[in-house]
């Protein structure tokens, strides 16, 4: 562990310290040791699918552990803000490349959603906003805006309708199977539904120094599982655009921060056929 580190760990435990007393500075020690056994000993293998995936792969238990109690401990300040600049980003270019899809009265989910996020705005377009989110999203009383611990508790409510469209923002990449994650999003979408997903860029042609999203590098980042190349989505014939971290979009993924990808449900049903 480098100076760094050192330094950005104590911090965390001072500000546990400070917001939950003893008790929160002790459970927050018990949950940082077990997040460093659960990244042990990992390494990456490449998928022909075009990702490459950690080995051994955590176990669901284990994951859940991590995402309900531990990811959002370290990433407490999205929590504290109901948009960041990524929601208006998004928000915009859906609204340049699919409009149809944000109409009043049509569905929208939001898959691993976070803070909530773009889900407001979708809200405030009088849009049907279902959210699939481990840890806690604000929803007022707002009575178009359903929060959902995970899918299978979605899939299960009696509220449960087909989908416009499926937002899913630095989730893919937190995955263990994402060939399950388009089978159970295909089975929820409309016929001529969407899915937008937003991943990171995990192949450059020559890596930057402040490169640390892992993958073509070797290296694993945080605590993501797959890491995507554009392979992987142009075997699902998806609209793929590239973006670097000032938001701008460039010709290839050579420099690119980042993938943005618009599926239909009529490709990912062929691609899924064809597996």
């Amino acid at each position: 562990m480098n100076i760094k580190n050192i330094i950005d760990l104590n911090k965390r435990y001072f500000f546990h310290l400070k917001k939950n007393g003893l008790k929160g500075l002790i459970k927050y020690y018990y949950l940082n040791k077990f997040n460093k056994h659960l990244w042990l000993n990992k390494k990456l293998k490449w998928d022909n699918l075009g990702f490459w995936k950690i080995e051994p792969m955590p176990t669901k238990d284990e994951l859940d552990k991590f995402y309900s109690e531990l990811y959002w401990v370290d990433n407490h300040y999205y929590k504290t803000r109901i948009l960041i600049e990524r929601d208006l980003y998004h928000y915009n270019f859906l609204l340049n490349k699919i409009p149809e899809k944000l109409m009043a009265g049509s569905t929208f989910l939001n898959f691993g959603a976070g803070h909530g996020g773009i889900s407001y705005l979708f809200a405030a377009r009088n849009m049907e906003v279902f959210n699939i989110e481990p840890s806690e999203i604000f929803s007022g009383n707002l009575v178009n805006f359903k929060n959902f611990l995970n899918l299978d508790i979605f899939l299960n409510a009696q509220c449960t309708k087909k989908i416009d469209l499926i937002y899913s923002s630095h989730t893919l990449e937190h995955l263990q199977d994402p060939i399950e994650f388009f089978k159970s999003m295909n089975s929820i979408l409309k016929e001529d539904g969407k899915i937008f997903l937003e991943i990171p860029n995990c192949r450059r042609n020559a890596i930057p120094t402040n490169y640390t999203e892992g993958g073509c590098d070797g290296k694993i980042a945080d605590s993501h599982l797959l890491y995507f190349t554009k392979d992987f989505f142009e075997k699902i014939k998806a609209n793929i655009f590239f973006f670097n971290l000032k938001e701008e979009e460039i010709r290839s993924e050579d420099n690119a921060d980042v993938l943005r990808v618009i599926l239909s449900k009529k490709d990912v049903s062929e691609w899924l056929n064809r597996l």
